[in-house]
């Protein structure tokens, strides 16, 4: 306790000349900090548009190499056991809109991909949309659909409107049908922009396919994503139902089999194994805030070791009056690192208030003009996810790196004889 009152005492002396040794830590830890937060928060934004883009956190597809499940409503209630009760399991199909369009007033826009969904049963996962007009109450064979805000803005249409769903069937004959806008939701990424739901039923009888059938069936948690154990849980247990390709990390790998496995069988399909086509930019972005983090730990512990030596080397004359009156050499030693360890704690939690408020002011920052940058970003702008731990951990680092840094100054220094240390002259 007199070493820790000492050394704070100590501080407050020499404040000037620890300032910029607090701020080296007090920056450093602050931006990298913001990096982690920034980057979780991206990810969950990223993570958030794909559970809504892909219908919850699994897929479950197969029976045949067209993908076509015919009785999906049987196929649901078999797998059901499975999962957690308060699971949202529910029939999709998805739709290659490469010969799709819609129309109105003279616009046309194409679009990528059409879903049909069972409104009824996915209408807690639809709850959680940001909708810039209307909603998505749409019931079984409702002549509605939902579109993205950059496609009603392309058409010039509102919630209300009618617009003309064009699409070109297998045979060649184009097919139109009247539908009305239901909701125009907010998502400018790469999973909504050019995707537009309407009811699975209604789709299937406007492009000619049997009504009833799916293509994939998706699983949503409402507790949150599984962990990959329970995945394991999951495929295992399905194994014992149906004949069960094996898990994978790319859904290709199970694509590229379909024509050369034996039917029918089918695969569970996580939404990591979905986001492989955005898995290289992922990659890229947890490099370089790994970089960044790296690179600034390097600079607070070289910076904080070589101005902590200067003034350790400027108290040589003290530390001989503290030997000169007996004090021990493992006494001066813990003095000069309760000194250090001071300074890199208030750097800390100075650098943690720093992120903090770095956060707040990135989400006044709209960015959704950056061209598929969205996928990033909730509601335009982006928002971090503040962790505890995190800031423990970069902490933690940043203390033992600072500390191990200085200790050989610190033995150096207290070794020195009471008579050598009187005799230097600053």
């Amino acid at each position: 306790m007199k070493s820790f009152a000492m050394s704070l005492r100590s501080i407050l002396y020499r404040r000037k000349q620890y300032l910029s040794l607090m701020l080296v830590c007090f920056f450093g830890v602050g931006i990298s900090l913001f990096c982690l937060f920034l980057m979780d928060g991206m990810l969950d934004a990223l993570k958030y548009k794909a559970r809504i883009y892909y219908g919850g956190d699994l897929q479950f597809i197969g029976e045949n190499a067209g993908l076509y499940i015919t009785n999906p409503e049987a196929t649901i209630e078999s797998i059901k056991p499975v999962f957690p009760e308060n699971t949202i399991i529910s029939k999709r199909y998805d739709l290659d809109a490469e010969y799709a369009s819609f129309y109105f007033e003279g616009t046309g826009v194409r679009q990528r991909v059409i879903k049909g969904v069972d409104f009824a049963s996915e209408k807690e996962l639809f709850s959680t949309w940001k909708f810039v007009e209307g909603n998505a109450d749409i019931t079984q064979k409702d002549n509605s659909i939902l579109i993205s805000e950059p496609i009603a803005q392309m058409l010039e249409i509102h919630a209300g409107d009618s617009l003309t769903f064009l699409y070109q069937m297998g045979n060649g004959i184009i097919n139109t049908h009247e539908l009305v806008v239901k909701g125009i939701f907010r998502d400018t990424s790469l999973f909504g922009m050019y995707t537009s739901y309407m009811d699975i039923d209604l789709l299937e009888s406007i492009v000619g396919y049997p009504v009833g059938w799916c293509n994939r069936i998706v699983i949503y948690f409402q507790d949150g994503s599984p962990s990959q154990k329970e995945i394991k849980q999951y495929q295992s247990s399905l194994e014992e139902i149906y004949r069960m390709f094996p898990l994978v990390d790319d859904k290709k790998d199970f694509y590229n089999q379909l024509y050369s496995i034996e039917m029918p069988t089918y695969a569970l399909i996580k939404l990591s194994a979905n986001l492989q086509d955005v898995q290289i930019l992922i990659d890229a972005m947890k490099l370089i805030a790994a970089f960044i983090i790296v690179m600034l730990i390097i600079i607070i512990v070289a910076g904080v070791s070589s101005t902590f030596r200067v003034i350790v080397m400027k108290r040589i004359n003290e530390i001989g009056i503290y030997k000169a009156i007996g004090m021990k050499r493992h006494k001066i030693a813990r003095i000069l690192l309760t000194e250090t360890s001071l300074l890199v704690c208030i750097g800390c939690i100075a650098g943690f208030v720093l992120s903090l408020i770095l956060t707040a002011i990135s989400g006044f920052i709209n960015l959704s003009f950056i061209p598929a940058f969205d996928i990033f970003l909730t509601n335009g702008v982006l928002k971090p996810q503040i962790s505890i731990l995190y800031f423990i951990i970069v902490s933690v680092i940043v203390i033992v790196t600072t500390t191990a840094a200085v200790l050989f100054a610190i033995r150096k220094s207290v070794r020195i004889s009471p008579c050598e240390a009187l005799a230097v002259t600053e």
